[in-house]
């Protein structure tokens, strides 16, 4: 909501930006609901403190927040308190859940975990959120959680790795009879209402880009289906054995149109050359003393 709306709805600004927040925690955080982020944060918000090798920008908003729920299924923060002062909305809350999945490399350790911390935002004239800040939230979790930050110039260097670590992997799908047109209609529906539900399975497996590029090759149809993540074969070795409805859909609409699993063809394939492993994130933690 811009100023112009504020001011025919009579609603303040700041008002305004308290209500913004509240959807942060309410459908975002609470509700794994990815949809709000491109209506609620502009595209070169500023995350002070991601989570270790999180990409700038709103992919790193969405990949920390996917990160806490995967490590924390049944994450809920209660805002304690919220005071908004002209462009800023500063507020207290509280972070519960329950340690069920991977998390930074620490694997599940069914810890209930409870914290308090300050989060500050900035939002712009136009409503969207800029910039936010954590003050003890990060560090009050890791305490909990039996983890420590290492130094400031630790942690760069450490996410700088992380964002080089991103491996690719490949596979070629030779397609026949009338596989091509069916894939088109899979993908227009994956484009379409089904948009949602696709971008938040890539999340969970942690894949951070997925391709299907259709192109002529040696007089036929082939498919080159590509994949980026910090490591392709666990991420779709977490598609092939995800409980999810909709991961068990794609599986089998694909296999329908083009007789063979893509993500089985990537799990199996050969992409640890590179020695690629999850250190480059979890070398920026530390057990505490």
């Amino acid at each position: 909501m811009s100023i112009q709306e504020t001011v025919r709805t009579g609603q303040s600004v700041e008002e305004r930006n308290k209500k913004t927040i509240r959807r942060v925690f309410d459908a975002f955080v609470n509700q794994g609901d990815f949809s709000v982020v491109d209506e609620i944060y502009s595209p070169d918000m500023v995350d002070h403190q991601p989570l270790p090798g999180a990409p700038e920008g709103l992919e790193g908003v969405r990949y920390t927040i996917a990160g806490l729920r995967e490590g924390f299924p049944d994450l809920h923060v209660t805002i304690e308190d919220m005071s908004a002062h002209g462009d800023h909305v500063v507020i207290h809350n509280t972070w519960r859940g329950t340690h069920l999945g991977d998390f930074l490399g620490a694997a599940p350790t069914k810890q209930v975990i409870e914290f308090t911390g300050v989060v500050v935002w900035r939002l712009l004239d136009n409503g969207l959120i800029a910039e936010r800040w954590g003050i003890g939230v990060e560090s009050n979790m890791l305490a909990v959680l039996g983890m420590r930050r290492l130094a400031p110039a630790a942690r760069t260097a450490a996410r700088a790795a992380a964002r080089r670590a991103v491996t690719g992997a490949c596979a070629l799908l030779p397609l026949t009879g009338g596989a091509a047109e069916g894939w088109r209609r899979l993908q227009a529906e994956l484009a379409g209402p089904r948009l949602h539900a696709y971008e938040a399975s890539r999340r969970r497996a942690g894949i951070l880009r997925e391709s299907f590029d259709l192109r002529p090759l040696d007089g036929r149809d082939v498919l080159v289906h590509q994949i980026e993540a910090r490591d392709p074969q666990a991420a779709a070795r977490r598609l092939l054995t995800s409980a999810d409805p909709f991961d068990h859909w794609l599986r089998e609409q694909a296999t329908a149109v083009l007789g063979t699993d893509p993500w089985t063809r990537l799990a199996e394939s050969d992409t640890t050359g590179t020695g690629h492993t999850w250190a480059s994130v979890t070398s920026e933690l530390a057990a505490a003393d």
